[in-house]
């Protein structure tokens, strides 16, 4: 009875985790090398951690991601980012970085994770959405927090000219990682038909486009980081043709139009929590 009721205080919590404060997304980066880092910021600028506090490095056996805190247990990323390897033993997220392999940032082991099922299924990468669950909380303050996860469309206009990435990744294609430390720039929306034309590709609901001009682009190590668009996050650094090429958008996965999805997954994982710790405890 005792567990029950444990169970039930932390679904409360959990709920008002989730509703009134959003929810934890993170990506991972693991070991050394940096020849396959995924993701990147060109023609960016350095920024500080705290304007970007929800933004997390997922290191996953050799390669580096990005991802964005949801809540104290989740991070939010792409699906891509465990191309390389599916062991969590040998996956890290580290909250509160400044820099890539900063000494001062907390380091969290990875719980599980969930890839969605379609991805890469209707074409590659269709559905490039993931959720990393960390094995103990994350514990938040200036350095991390949570983002808030977009709860509308109204972004998916190409009036929209203001969408800001981050990430630790290539400043220009086949270059260095940043060593500025966490990097930042603006994009502009392309609508899925005109990205598609440019492509040569079709470009589901379940994607987007943005543009910077042939100047200003996510690259190589950004990979799984989120896209805001007025402090929401409306996106996940999936996958371009290169790196800020003249005319080549990037593609995002679209968290709006997987947000039942997020949210189911979320409630799963805290429904086998509690059905362990009822085992556990012989309730």
């Amino acid at each position: 009875m005792k567990s029950r009721l444990k169970c039930f205080q932390l679904f409360i919590f959990f709920l008002f985790d989730y509703v009134a404060k959003g929810h934890d997304y993170v990506l991972n980066i693991t070991k050394t090398g940096t020849e396959d880092i995924e993701g990147k910021i060109v023609g960016g600028e350095p920024v500080s951690l705290e304007s970007f506090p929800f933004q997390v490095q997922i290191f996953n056996y050799g390669s580096m991601c990005s991802g964005s805190i949801i809540n104290s247990w989740t991070v939010l990323t792409a699906a891509h980012c465990f191309d390389v390897n599916k062991n969590i033993h040998e996956m890290r997220v580290q909250a509160g970085s400044r820099y890539v392999y900063d000494f001062n940032a907390k380091i969290y082991d990875v719980k599980t994770f969930v890839v969605h099922r379609k991805y890469n299924n209707t074409a590659q990468f269709a559905n490039d959405i993931a959720l990393l669950f960390v094995d103990g909380p994350i514990q938040l303050g200036n350095l991390a927090k949570k983002a808030i996860l977009v709860n509308n469309d109204a972004w998916m206009s190409p009036k929209e000219k203001n969408f800001k990435v981050t990430g630790w990744g290539w400043t220009q294609y086949g270059g260095p990682i940043s060593d500025l430390g966490l990097m930042m720039t603006h994009l502009k929306f392309v609508p899925s038909k005109e990205c598609s034309r440019l492509h040569n590709l079709k470009i589901g609901k379940d994607m987007f486009c943005l543009y910077g001009d042939g100047k200003r682009d996510t690259c190589k190590g950004d990979s799984g980081g989120g896209v805001l668009w007025k402090g929401l996050i409306v996106g996940i650094t999936s996958h371009g043709d290169g790196c800020a090429k003249k005319h080549k958008p990037s593609v995002y996965a679209n968290v709006w139009y997987f947000r039942k999805w997020i949210e189911h997954n979320l409630y799963r994982f805290f429904d086998i929590m509690c059905r362990r710790q009822r085992l556990k405890l012989g309730d």
